[in-house]
């Protein structure tokens, strides 16, 4: 068992623990700020450096004012508030969607799982949500997706327009609830008036004045994309800010500086993994965040678990790792090439600088073998090694 680190949890704050790893991210990362925030009362949020500064909520809960003609991705889960309407499918972007209807059966099984999934958000001539996470998944597909070229080509075209798809639109001006897991951005000069009594984290780009995304992205009005668990856990999968590209196959680092994934993780589904020091397809190292929630806060009970993280700071010695217990508002810092699975745990996953496509090699194979069972794998993860040597990612 590996101590003394400095991969220990910290609690988020103005502390000598969460002062490190401000240190650490932003020597890594030259141009992100690291910062914390509390709300009492009427306040507003800012940037610090006139970039795009995304706030996290950990503990309480307030309400964020948003303006009458404002426009958001939200409302593929909950429906948003009655004062909200979908914009129009824009034509070419409907006929679009009726070439992948009338091809889907053309497409490999994956590719047409991620199509249907794009599909279903059609309702009554609009198109509700952000396909980012979709087109995430189905770039990480052997190509070609179909053998009919206008399908596969109508795919590929997706990736140039889906960021202006989607969207509702705010009828009236007012104050709307936040609470933990829910994310704001403010940009440039903006001031974002809030109020309330809350806690958050953020991370600011410090050399962009402009947002892709909407001021506010709220858990409840997210769509869910878990998978099965166990009877006893609840999945919870939803993606305030996910990776986002122009085109399939973009290497790099895509549009965004960071991912946000609120996730319920069961011990049962969490494979060990590492995310290269030097990535596979270019761009920046991948550093990875935990910023615990309390599943309490959405109703989620899991059944006599304690959530916990399993660390391995080095993967030459698998038999050295560490196991600590989380609670609300711990930060853990997972460096590149730290081995790490998530154990029970409702989490803010925030990833810098994004879910690398491609990017992820599973380590429990190796555990067992070179540890003989001396340190803990998950065995439902021993099939997903997706590697030749591990030696090569050291």
């Amino acid at each position: 068992m590996v101590t003394e680190t400095g991969l220990s949890p910290v609690q988020v704050g103005q502390n000598e623990g969460f002062a490190a790893i401000k240190k650490q991210l932003e020597t890594a990362y030259p141009a992100l700020a690291l910062s914390f925030t509390e709300i009492d009362g009427e306040d507003v949020l800012h940037s610090e450096h006139g970039g795009m500064r995304v706030f996290w909520i950990f503990r309480g809960e307030g309400e964020v004012y948003l303006p009458e003609g404002y426009r958001t991705q939200e409302g593929d889960g909950h429906s948003l508030p009655g004062d909200y309407k979908p914009e129009p499918i824009d034509p070419a972007f409907a006929e679009m969607l009726r070439v992948l209807d009338e091809g889907v059966e053309a497409l490999t099984a994956d590719a047409a799982v991620q199509a249907r999934l794009i599909l279903d958000r059609r309702q009554n001539g609009t198109f509700l949500g952000d396909i980012a996470a979709h087109l995430w998944t189905l770039d990480q597909l052997p190509r070609p997706w179909s053998e009919e070229r206008q399908v596969e080509e109508t795919l590929e075209a997706l990736f140039g327009v889906y960021r202006e798809q989607g969207y509702s639109v705010k009828q009236t001006s007012s104050y709307e609830r936040v609470m933990p897991g829910d994310q704001i951005v403010a940009c440039g000069d903006e001031q974002i008036p809030v109020r309330g009594r809350f806690a958050c984290m953020s991370i600011e780009k410090t050399d962009r004045s402009e947002s892709h995304i909407s001021t506010a992205r709220r858990l409840r009005f997210l769509k869910d994309t878990a998978g099965g668990c166990s009877f006893d856990f609840e999945p919870v999968r939803r993606l305030p800010l996910t990776w986002y590209v122009d085109y399939p196959g973009q290497k790099g680092d895509g549009v965004n500086f960071v991912n946000a994934h609120v996730v319920n993780i069961p011990e049962e589904l969490s494979s060990t993994h590492f995310h290269p020091v030097r990535p596979l397809n270019g761009g920046l190292p991948q550093t990875e965040m935990y910023l615990v929630l309390d599943p309490q806060d959405y109703g989620i009970v899991n059944k006599d678990r304690d959530p916990e993280i399993l660390l391995f700071p080095d993967l030459r010695d698998l038999r050295q790792y560490e196991r600590h217990a989380l609670k609300r508002g711990d930060l853990v810092y997972i460096p590149p090439g730290v081995g790490h699975r998530g154990l029970d745990v409702f989490v803010n996953v925030l990833t810098i600088p994004g879910f690398k496509p491609h990017n992820e090699i599973y380590i429990d194979q190796d555990i067992l073998d070179r540890t003989g069972g001396g340190a803990p794998y998950n065995e439902n993860g021993l099939a997903r090694k997706n590697y030749e040597r591990l030696e090569d990612y050291l």
